[in-house]
C-alpha cells in the first residue's frame, strides 16, 4: 500500500496532535498547584478513658519518582502524644503546596498504647490517587483516611 502526499500529510499531523495532546496534559498534570485536604485517625479498637486515637507517624502525597509533600507528621512521644481524631482540629481544611505530580496518598501511622499494650498500627502503605476524593490506608488495627478537597 502506497501513501499518497495527502495520506502521509494527514498521518503526520494526526501523529502531531496526538504527541502535543499528550504532552499539555502531562504538563497539566505535573503543575505545582495547592492541596487542600483534611485527616480522619480511626482505631476502632481504642478503650482508653475518651477512646480516641493518639497518632504518630508521616502522612504525604508522593510522586511516581519518589518526591514527597508532607501532610502531618508527628513523633511518638508515649504518654505525651496529644489524642488527634482529625486534623486539623479546628477548621475545615489544611492547605499545602505539592509542587510535582500527585500519584499517591501514603499513611505511616502508629497509635500510641504506652502502659497499656503494644502501640497500634493504624495505617501502613499508599493508595492511588485520581483527584479529590477520599483515600482510606489502612494498617493491622485502624485506619487513615486522607479527604482530598482540591489536588
Amino acid at each position: 500500500m502506497r501513501f499518497t502526499s495527502m495520506g502521509r500529510l494527514a498521518a503526520v499531523a494526526s501523529s502531531a496532535v496526538l504527541l502535543l495532546g499528550g504532552a499539555v496534559t502531562s504538563a497539566q498534570a505535573a503543575a505545582p498547584g495547592p492541596v487542600l485536604y483534611s485527616i480522619d485517625f480511626s482505631n476502632p479498637q481504642e478503650r482508653d478513658d475518651n477512646d480516641l486515637p493518639e497518632p504518630y507517624g508521616r502522612v504525604f502525597l508522593q510522586a511516581p519518582w519518589g518526591q514527597q509533600t508532607a501532610l502531618w507528621e508527628h513523633p511518638d512521644v508515649d504518654d505525651n502524644t496529644p489524642t488527634l481524631p482529625r486534623y486539623p482540629d479546628s477548621g475545615p481544611y489544611e492547605l499545602r503546596y505539592a509542587d510535582h505530580l500527585v500519584t499517591e496518598v501514603c499513611a505511616f501511622v502508629g497509635e500510641d498504647d504506652t502502659g497499656i499494650n503494644d502501640d497500634d498500627v493504624l495505617a501502613a502503605g499508599c493508595v492511588s490517587v485520581d483527584g479529590p476524593g477520599s483515600y482510606t490506608v489502612r494498617g493491622d488495627d485502624g485506619s487513615v483516611t486522607v479527604n482530598l478537597y482540591e489536588v
